[in-house]
């Protein structure tokens, strides 16, 4: 009896150790980016960038999406804070370093 009871409590405790591992993963994995369009010029209201270029005929062209916790992006819109910055050449014309922000809602 003891065994059993023993041994179910330890199956009891490895379950919600696991549950709680794959939900802090869950939470910790960076949000995949929402449809994304290029835009020529502008960023529209309610929108964020994560890639920026000129293009013949159209310079600046902006990758747009929706702003979204847990997105790396070069803009960070209103409504939302950022929880760390890396360096990378997505955000700027030239080759030159810019700065891209993990997203986090207000």
């Amino acid at each position: 009896m003891i065994g059993k009871t023993f041994g179910a409590t330890i199956g009891k405790t490895v379950g919600v150790l696991v549950a709680a591992v794959l939900s802090a993963a869950a939470l910790a994995a960076p949000a995949q980016a929402g449809p994304s369009r290029w835009e020529c010029r502008y960023v529209p209201a309610g929108h964020t960038y994560t890639m920026i270029r000129a293009d013949q005929g159209c310079t600046p062209l902006f990758l747009v999406t929706l702003p979204e916790t847990g997105l790396w992006a070069c803009h960070v819109p209103a409504g939302f804070t950022y929880t760390a910055t890396r360096q990378n050449y997505n955000c700027a014309f030239s080759p030159a370093i810019s700065t891209q922000y993990l997203l986090a809602q207000v």
